[in-house]
């Protein structure tokens, strides 16, 4: 049986970050809690980790459940590269009936922008 803890109950866990892969790992999530209940605990636990907010689908992790925590990720990704934010803006178009990528895969595709131009 899934069951979701408090950032207090996982202070007590001598591994609180093999707690919240369990979330996402459980075959049960889909009958005892949506999935994306399950990836908002994710996301909301003090205790998340970047490991584990690059499993959740990027709609979840963009768009749906505070936002402002993909911000600060995407800030330190893309710096000053306009290649990056341009390669952003082009992954952000995805149709919702389309396969959905993970946030790490977002992130991946970023890194395959093309480098920046060299000024002699």
């Amino acid at each position: 049986m899934l069951r979701l803890l408090t950032d207090d109950d996982l202070d007590q866990h001598p591994d609180p970050a093999a707690v919240l892969q369990s979330w996402l790992d459980s075959p049960t999530a889909d009958e005892i809690l949506s999935r994306s209940e399950v990836y908002r605990a994710v996301i909301t636990i003090r205790h998340r980790t970047l490991d584990r907010l690059l499993q959740i689908p990027a709609d979840e992790v963009l768009s749906r459940h505070e936002p402002e925590i993909a911000l600060q990720i995407l800030l330190d990704r893309c710096g000053r590269s306009s290649d990056r934010w341009a390669a952003l803006g082009a992954a952000m178009t995805f149709a919702y009936g389309e396969e959905k990528i993970t946030f790490g895969e977002l992130l991946d595709s970023l890194d395959d922008s093309p480098p920046p131009a060299q000024t002699s």
